[in-house]
């Protein structure tokens, strides 16, 4: 399985002793109560090129957490049509929020903000391709 595709990662381009202040600075802080659990892996749709299998290696509880984002647009969603939270999801909200600083706060911001969003007609056809959405 790649974790990353053809072109150079970040952490390949850049020395160790360039990445070392920030592993044992910030990062050290933000995990410093957690008691393990720090990546998670989001499996991707393969390349184009070689249909090799494909993951998104991501730190949890950082500023760009993609289960963090997907479970807030969820919670607007489910607001918007006015409907209850079901168990899956408070599970979400439960592990996106415990260990982060304020977890709740920033949930809440960012559902407001999902929710602000303008959702354009869907039954137009694609312009990329052309076909619908």
């Amino acid at each position: 399985m790649k974790i990353w595709g053809a072109n150079i990662p970040l952490m390949a381009s850049q020395t160790p002793h360039e990445l070392l202040p920030k592993l044992f600075g910030p990062l050290r802080e933000r995990y410093a109560n957690r008691p393990g659990g720090y990546t998670r892996v989001l499996r991707i749709e393969p390349m184009k090129h070689d249909q090799a299998p494909s993951a998104i290696l991501e730190l949890v509880d950082g500023p760009k957490d993609i289960r963090f984002a997907m479970t807030a647009r969820t919670l607007a969603k489910i607001e918007r049509e006015d409907k209850e939270v079901n168990a899956m999801t408070q599970k979400n909200i439960h592990k996106v929020t415990r260990f982060r600083e304020n977890g709740d706060v920033e949930l809440r911001k960012m559902v407001e903000e999902i929710s602000k969003l303008e959702v354009k007609d869907r039954t137009a056809p694609e312009k990329r391709w052309g076909g619908k959405i």
